[in-house]
């Protein structure tokens, strides 16, 4: 078996709140994250500056990911209906999220 982590040296406390913050952000961005977790993730964002700035990270990367998978899943969507001779309802193509940060704001 193949282990990524063998020869790696062990992680320092500092190294190991980082991967586990990480982990807890991930989740939470995911909406995976229990009460308990959200209030260690709380706690590690509180206490470490280099915590917050991964978290800053990690949420910058998930809503460039929207935007660039839900804009590629419109286009996609408006090519299919203009070749198919339907109108697109934009509108409809990502409900509820009208008006949220990353997001167009949608015309009917």
């Amino acid at each position: 078996m193949n282990n990524r982590f063998e020869g790696r040296s062990p992680l320092s406390d500092v190294e190991r709140q980082i991967e586990e913050s990480e982990a807890l952000i991930w989740d939470l961005l995911d909406d995976e994250l229990d009460e308990a977790n959200f209030a260690r993730l709380v706690s590690l964002l509180e206490e470490n500056s280099t915590v917050r700035s991964r978290y800053v990270d990690c949420v910058q990367l998930h809503v460039d990911l929207q935007e660039y998978f839900g804009q590629k899943a419109l286009d996609k969507k408006q090519l299919d209906e203009k070749q198919h001779g339907s109108t697109p309802v934009v509108a409809n193509a990502l409900p509820g999220l009208t008006g949220l940060p990353g997001f167009p704001t949608l015309i009917q």
